[in-house]
């Protein structure tokens, strides 16, 4: 007696990974939007860089500019939350001990995603309705988190001298750009400054104002 055949077992096609194609197309548009920019930033490079049809990022955007706040929403939050969990009210009563243990962490959230750093220097600098809405969604609740300890530090007589407001955006200006440009540092000086240890060293030099007597 022969023996039949084996009959291949039937396939199932592959399951279409919405949540996969999502993030592809999250990272991809961060590299397109920080490299050229919202206005030089098309739909069509966004979807070839994350190796996705174009047709398939409208589904799940319908426009450039609901992406970008995709982008922004995701990838953006990071510095805040990592802020109100550690700001207490006890934690303010210290605010040169709060202040060593946070604003270390805090500029850490700029250096380890350079280029959504770059992006949100871009942003802050360009008056239009994008700019507004980081202000309003970002920019200002981290000033709110942040003004009571630079409030506390002037008191303890601490910032050089220098008013909470003028101490707090030299210090976040300083973060923005030299976070946010490691190839300009990498192009100008031949230094590459994504190690570890080269943003310690940095973010320790821009707290040194922060820490001085008036």
């Amino acid at each position: 007696m022969s023996k039949g055949k084996t009959q291949p077992k039937d396939v199932s096609p592959a399951r279409y990974d919405g949540r996969e194609n999502r993030r592809l197309l999250l990272d991809a548009a961060l590299r397109v939007f920080s490299d050229q920019g919202f206005e030089g930033a098309s739909t069509r490079a966004i979807a070839a860089a994350a190796g996705i049809e174009q047709g398939h990022l409208a589904y799940y955007f319908p426009s450039k500019m609901a992406l970008w706040q995709q982008v922004i929403e995701t990838f953006a939050r990071q510095g805040e939350t990592y802020l109100m969990a550690h700001l207490t009210p006890d934690a303010l009563a210290d605010p040169v001990a709060t202040a060593h243990g946070v604003l270390p962490g805090f500029l850490r959230t700029f250096a380890s995603n350079p280029r959504l750093t770059r992006l949100m220097l871009q942003e802050f600098s360009v008056l239009s309705a994008r700019h507004e809405w980081v202000v309003a969604n970002f920019g200002q609740p981290v000033w709110r988190l942040l003004e009571p300890l630079f409030n506390g530090l002037q008191a303890q007589r601490r910032l050089a001298g220098a008013p909470p407001v003028m101490a707090y955006f030299t210090l976040i200006g300083a973060a923005l750009i030299t976070f946010g440009n490691p190839e300009l540092i990498a192009r100008l000086s031949g230094v590459e400054v994504n190690e570890t240890e080269w943003a310690d060293k940095a973010i320790e030099h821009m707290l040194v104002p922060i820490f001085a007597p008036a």
